[in-house]
């Protein structure tokens, strides 16, 4: 193709001959092609989803999921799915409509965990493959307890009237026949076969700092935890990653539970996150699921998709890079090569603002959902007091038509006391009780107030 275009350039007759010629050529340039990698299990896309998520459902106008149905708190966004925003008392969850048999599986997630509090937050969120596929909201992460099947849980609450054996933010397995009951770091004496406590199984659990502060100027929106979790050979394992803008950080051994015997040979993925009197977001940013059947090593099968799924993302990239055949123009190139660069960096930015709006709008509407209940208990609270106040005007002027009625009986009485003689003391007596009574009914009716205004 170089000679090509290099004989056409010389048997130009016109730099418009030249110039067609050239475009032809460059056409002809073939596109950049990836580096071969190994082979790897692809993603079963039925049990997955990943950003951005621009499915509509035509109902309600709002971004759904395929294969997923949502619940509770939860909102579906473009760049991520928000579980439980920084509002107390949340239960928020996805659960995958397909029912999942593979017995040797790798799952691949990314989740963000942040907030705006250095030191309080919670509570947490769960990855499940349980046997039932409806979601019935409980206290173990936003699910019901005696769940049957596999548990992973991201516990970043520490209580602090309870002992711990490990430092939080925790994150452990647990697997349950349905007949465990839920206790988190609890030091009950009771029967442990009916008690499911995290860390309670060997190696079934690691203290890891997954969760972002949002008001540390180094972290953003593209700050996630990468997680690895696959059962191979009764085998499982979970692997950990810090990512960020532009690079990742090491994987950490999580931990590696062997002798894994499942309960169930098939159930529903699911993921659940819960707040309580502390709270924080909870992001899933993708979630995939590949299987391992006929697959030796499970790391390095992940390793090869990984490779696999950065060099798509950086063809998209390349798109804007010049082709061999354009080194002809000379000057030109650097100045082109230049301009591809700053139009990849500026593809970034715009990406990472495009993630931050979207996320800081999702906390706005979060707070001034907050703002706007706590407003209308308070005006509704306010409107209460009004109407005791005028409640309380009315009666007074009852009370003042009262003690008027009860002078001008007390000037008859005593009228009555000077032109009767003897019957005087009869109708003083009257009197008196006559105002005992009422002052007995006034001081009722203070008492009464009393108690009932706020």
């Amino acid at each position: 193709m170089h000679a090509k275009l290099l004989f056409g350039l010389l048997g130009c007759v016109s730099a418009q001959e030249g110039a067609q010629v050239l475009t032809e050529a460059l056409k002809e340039a073939p596109a950049p092609t990836p580096p071969s990698v190994g082979k790897y299990m692809p993603v079963l896309e039925e049990y997955s989803f990943r950003t951005p998520i621009d499915e509509i459902n035509e109902f309600t106008g709002m971004r759904m999921l395929e294969h997923w149905d949502a619940g509770g708190a939860a909102v579906i966004q473009r760049s991520f799915v928000r579980l439980t925003a920084e509002k107390q008392g949340q239960k928020g969850w996805i659960t995958n409509r397909h029912l999942f048999d593979l017995q040797e599986w790798s799952l691949e997630m990314e989740l963000r965990a942040s907030g705006h509090s250095p030191y309080l937050y919670g509570d947490g969120l769960a990855i499940w493959l349980v046997d039932a596929y409806d979601h019935i909201e409980g206290p173990v992460f936003g699910r019901e307890d005696y769940w049957r099947g596999l548990g992973i849980f991201f516990d970043t609450f520490q209580n602090i009237d309870q002992q711990h054996h490990h430092r939080h933010p925790f994150i452990y397995a647990m697997i349950n026949d349905g007949t465990q009951h839920y206790v988190p770091d609890a030091e009950k004496k009771q029967d442990a076969s009916k008690q499911a406590l995290p860390g309670a199984a060997e190696n079934s659990g690691c203290s890891y700092d997954f969760r972002y502060h949002e008001a540390r100027h180094d972290v953003s929106v593209l700050n996630h935890t990468r997680v690895h979790v696959f059962l191979k050979d009764s085998v499982l394992k979970m692997r950990v990653q810090q990512t960020h803008r532009g690079g990742e950080g090491e994987w950490y051994d999580c931990f590696e539970m062997r002798d894994v015997v499942m309960p169930i040979k098939q159930g529903y993925f699911s993921i659940s996150s819960a707040t309580g009197d502390l709270v924080d977001n909870h992001d899933i940013i993708h979630f995939t699921v590949r299987s391992l059947e006929k697959v030796d090593d499970p790391i390095a099968d992940y390793e090869h998709w990984m490779t696999a799924e950065k060099q798509q993302l950086q063809l998209k990239v390349e798109e804007h890079d010049l082709r061999p055949a354009e080194g002809l123009q000379r000057d030109y190139t650097r100045v082109l090569r230049a301009q591809a660069a700053a139009i990849k960096s500026l593809n970034a930015d715009m990406d990472q603002l495009k993630q931050m709006l979207e996320f800081e709008m999702a906390s706005v509407v979060a707070g001034l959902s907050v703002a706007r209940k706590s407003i209308d208990q308070k005006d509704e609270d306010l409107r209460e007091v009004n109407k005791k106040l005028k409640d309380s005007e009315s009666m007074q002027d009852k009370l003042r038509e009262s003690n008027l009625d009860v002078e001008s009986l007390k000037k008859e009485v005593l009228q009555v006391k000077n032109s009767s003689g003897g019957w005087g003391w009869p109708f003083i007596i009257l009197f008196l009780m006559l105002v005992a009574l009422a002052g007995v009914g006034y001081n009722r009716y203070r008492k009464i107030m009393k108690s009932h205004l706020p």
